[in-house]
């Protein structure tokens, strides 16, 4: 398995070069690790025009157009999430100095915004403070809805973690959709995404699917094969993946329900009267175990 790598100095990069589809920023010296085969995701159309912002464990591509990331790679292993999961999770935002003004989001588009700082590349993937910190940049953030960040969203980082664990290994990449309407927050007019969507390559299993949810406080989330996601969003997650393996949807893991959630479906059973927790609640389900011979 690899070594985390030490934090390198930030610099600063012109954003935006006309004659190129892609520009990179280094926030170390490469990142082409962080890729499946070396190769980071292909896309077409408005969105293929941006600026890659290489960080420790992360790589990101931002959009003149969206002033936010489009998609962001990682290459998750077992034993950084031993070392996350031990780390206090802490951090805070701040706008990503080697992207000019104006070609990106500032702290006060979100402000009294209604919508939640998302990330796509989440600090309960990475070990330490130092590279969770890189996480919080606000060009690895986009408009999420709070009901989605807090609930599903949460529950799918979770899964892939707990599949990460199981596998030893997965290279993912987490992106964002956009529908005709392009709603913004901000005076830097941030876009909101219409939907999200985490790609999972298990190089183990040689399978892979990615998760879909529409960016909605009441969330529809299902889970589709590499090349429906390539017909909805004109992106090749994996460039070097074969057909097959971009048109099966591997078996993913159910997904985990948040602390969140969890919270949000106690406060309503209490309101309504009812919790699981009730003393005649638990003698009910006791008496069911015991009919079903449980």
């Amino acid at each position: 398995m690899r070594k985390g790598f030490h934090k390198g100095l930030k610099l600063m990069f012109l954003f935006l070069i006309y004659d190129v589809q892609v520009d990179w920023a280094y926030g170390k010296e490469t990142c082409s690790n962080l890729f499946f085969a070396g190769e980071s995701p292909t896309l077409e159309g408005e969105f293929g025009h941006g600026t890659v912002l290489c960080n420790t464990a992360y790589a990101v591509m931002d959009s003149p157009v969206t002033k936010g990331p489009i998609w962001s790679a990682e290459y998750i292993v077992e034993e950084n999430l031993e070392v996350a999961a031990r780390t206090k999770r802490e951090g805070y935002f701040y706008p990503d100095a080697r992207l000019p003004a104006g070609y990106r989001g500032e702290l006060a588009d979100w402000k009294h915004s209604g919508w939640d700082r998302g990330h796509l590349s989440p600090s309960g993937d990475f070990a330490g403070l130092a590279a969770q910190q890189e996480s919080y940049a606000l060009s690895n953030v986009v408009p999420q809805a709070p009901g989605l960040n807090r609930g599903a969203w949460e529950g799918i980082e979770a899964a892939v973690r707990g599949l990460a664990n199981a596998e030893g290994e997965l290279y993912v990449v987490t992106g964002v959709l956009f529908s005709h309407e392009r709603p913004s927050v901000g005076t830097d007019r941030v876009m909101i995404p219409s939907g999200m969507w985490k790609a999972v390559y298990d190089p183990i299993a040689e399978g892979a699917a990615v998760y879909v949810c529409a960016n909605t406080n009441q969330p529809d989330c299902k889970i589709v094969s590499l090349e429906v996601l390539s017909r909805w969003a004109g992106i090749d997650v994996f460039p070097s993946l074969a057909v097959s393996i971009k048109q099966h949807i591997m078996p993913m893991p159910a997904i985990e329900e948040s602390p969140y959630a969890a919270s949000v479906r106690t406060e309503q059973s209490r309101a309504n009267g009812f919790s699981w927790n009730d003393r005649r609640v638990k003698e009910v389900l006791r008496l069911l175990q015991k009919a079903l011979g449980r």
